[in-house]
């Protein structure tokens, strides 16, 4: 099996990217809950802040792709398997998804 490619340029430890990787799998789920479940107190208030760190950092980056490169996260796709690959190119999809991952772990505070 090939060796797996990390497009790091800030220093962020592999365990910090799996977490936010599995949060940002875990996005629809919440909404889900916050939208049609009897959840509350700190489990409702919890989720909430966990979609609004996801949801502040994609602000920053453009309309279009928002949601593939969220959804490429949660997957764990690259580039060359992502629908975002007719409209952007490889290093500026790479670059933002690093800028993604950094915001919402340091918005976390696991940087």
């Amino acid at each position: 099996m090939a060796r797996e490619k990390m497009y790091f340029s800030w220093e962020i430890p592999t365990s910090v990217v799996c977490m936010v990787n599995a949060i940002c799998a875990d996005y629809e789920r919440r909404e889900r809950a916050i939208k049609y479940s009897n959840i509350t107190g700190a489990v409702l208030e919890r989720y909430i802040e966990l979609n609004s760190v996801i949801d502040g950092a994609l602000q920053e980056v453009e309309v279009g792709i928002r949601a593939d490169l969220l959804r490429d996260i949660a997957e764990g796709r690259g580039y060359t398997r992502s629908p975002t690959q007719c409209v952007v190119s490889k290093n500026t999809y790479y670059r933002r998804r690093r800028k993604l991952i950094h915001d919402i772990a340091k918005e976390l505070s696991l940087l």
